[in-house]
């Protein structure tokens, strides 16, 4: 199965994998994020302390600091827009800072982008020690549906071929164009059109290729590790630190 070039650098420069157990380890992540999703829209120092967490397995698991500050990076547009939002909508003086008043959407801005980057920082951790189809087992062991599993390997194995099919079509427009023409949004436009019939028609190619050789709309599935009592331990240990954060720094 392919992977994006980024994702295998970093499996190869990994020297230690999470403590826990594949199934053990979603459980915490599922956990992790609901625990961060539902901090107050004006507490940001428990989302700082939750941030401790992700900082902690990127340290304990080797994990090189710099492609997983890239990854981030590219979402900070969407979020620093999303927070833009609260700071104009919400423009209440709640203390002031020497000169500066700061107001309750600076806040709720801030805990906005700092719940999307702890959040993010912890999938990515998840993402880089956790192949996907061993994530594939992992929620095959909590008894999800195999056809959702099967569409989601099957994304994920084959979205490393759209971009070659983008940059394919971009290079034969900039070859075909002349300074600024041929960039305007109607014709780039109609070249995401084709993208799509391009990439449908792989699609089915590929389908027709794979039923051909035996597929069943199943792919071969490992059989799930059972959950066993240090995976119970590590749920139990996380769910305790995680609550302990929230009693903390609840206000």
């Amino acid at each position: 199965m392919n992977i994006d070039p980024v994702t295998a650098q970093v499996r190869k420069e990994i020297h230690c994998v999470l403590p826990a157990g594949d199934r053990s380890s979603l459980a915490i992540l599922v956990l992790f994020i609901l625990f961060v999703v539902s901090v107050p829209k004006n507490n940001l120092p428990a989302v700082i302390a939750y941030g401790a967490f992700p900082l902690f397995f990127i340290i304990s698991a080797g994990l090189p600091l710099r492609p997983v500050m890239k990854r981030m990076m590219l979402i900070s547009p969407f979020l620093l827009f999303m927070a833009a939002g609260n700071i104009y909508f919400d423009r209440l003086p709640v203390f002031t800072a020497g000169s500066i008043a700061i107001t309750g959407g600076m806040i709720s801005g801030s805990v906005i982008v700092a719940k999307a980057l702890v959040t993010l920082a912890a999938v990515l951790v998840f993402s880089f020690c956790v192949p996907f189809h061993r994530f594939g087992n992992a929620l095959r062991g909590f008894g999800v549906p195999e056809v959702f599993i099967t569409q989601l390997q099957l994304v994920y194995r084959y979205s490393f071929l759209l971009a070659p099919e983008a940059r394919a079509l971009q290079k034969a427009r900039d070859l075909r164009s002349f300074g600024n023409r041929g960039k305007d949004l109607f014709t780039t436009a109609k070249l995401i059109g084709s993208l799509l019939v391009r990439t449908t028609a792989r699609a089915e190619r590929i389908y027709m290729a794979m039923t051909a050789r035996g597929f069943r709309n199943n792919l071969y599935a490992e059989h799930p590790v059972p959950f066993t009592a240090k995976d119970g331990a590590a749920v139990a240990t996380a769910l305790f630190c995680l609550t302990a954060v929230w009693l903390l720094f609840r206000v």
